[in-house]
């Protein structure tokens, strides 16, 4: 079964470039499609894509999950996570065929358990992407991820320092690890911020889509 989303087309046509926004646990698509239409009044040539996780959140019928987190089973775990990667690859390659894109032109942002999603999916994609942007989120598992790495896309994490879903000490864990790896990987900390996103994390972030755009 393929991933529910909403769209945002460019609003220049044909699109040059594609952003999929990936939701945290037991959000839904809706939850990040507002940045979506903040980052495409600078972004004109960009259409934005958000995807719902497959599978009804265990702990929120109201959203959705990549991979179950109430899960014991560190195997069932990755198996679920597996899953959604295949889904969200077919979900990806459609819509960039659609619109005439390769994986050069696309952006990956997630948001938490979304920026789990978009790190694995990247850094295993044999095309490389053009950046990966990640809110309050880490690399979900160290071992699962350094298997998979074909590509070495440039990398941008955004973590607050007083965030109790995802301490930072993970975030950078996490920068320590890709940078291990030779990933371009860079970091921004938001001083009294907990698990979300905040107006600079927006902005530093539309920068560094338009920076490897423009470059």
């Amino acid at each position: 079964m393929s991933l529910d989303f909403k769209k945002l087309k460019s609003i220049s046509s044909p699109a040059k470039k594609m952003v999929i926004l990936s939701h945290g646990y037991g959000a839904d698509c809706e939850d990040l499609l507002s940045i979506g239409e903040h980052w495409q009044k600078f972004l004109p040539d960009v259409c934005f894509v958000a995807p719902n996780a497959p599978t009804i959140c265990q702990i929120n019928q109201s959203g959705y999950e990549w991979f179950d987190l109430m899960q014991t089973s560190p195997e069932k775990i990755i198996q679920e996570f597996e899953e959604s990667l295949s889904k969200l690859d077919q979900l990806i390659n459609q819509q960039l065929e659609e619109h005439r894109l390769l994986k050069k032109d696309l952006f990956l942002m997630g948001f938490s358990q979304g920026t789990m999603m978009s790190l694995q999916f990247a850094l295993a994609s044999k095309e490389p992407v053009a950046g990966i942007l990640g809110y309050s989120g880490k690399v979900y598992d160290f071992n699962f991820l350094k298997k998979k790495i074909i590509s070495k896309p440039p990398v941008i994490l955004f973590h607050g320092n007083v965030d109790t879903i995802i301490p930072l000490e993970e975030m950078y864990a996490s920068y320590e690890f890709l940078k291990e790896q030779s990933i371009n990987v860079q970091y921004k900390v938001f001083e009294n911020c907990a698990h979300s996103i905040t107006p600079e994390g927006l902005s530093l972030g539309l920068d560094f889509i338009k920076s490897k755009i423009d470059g």
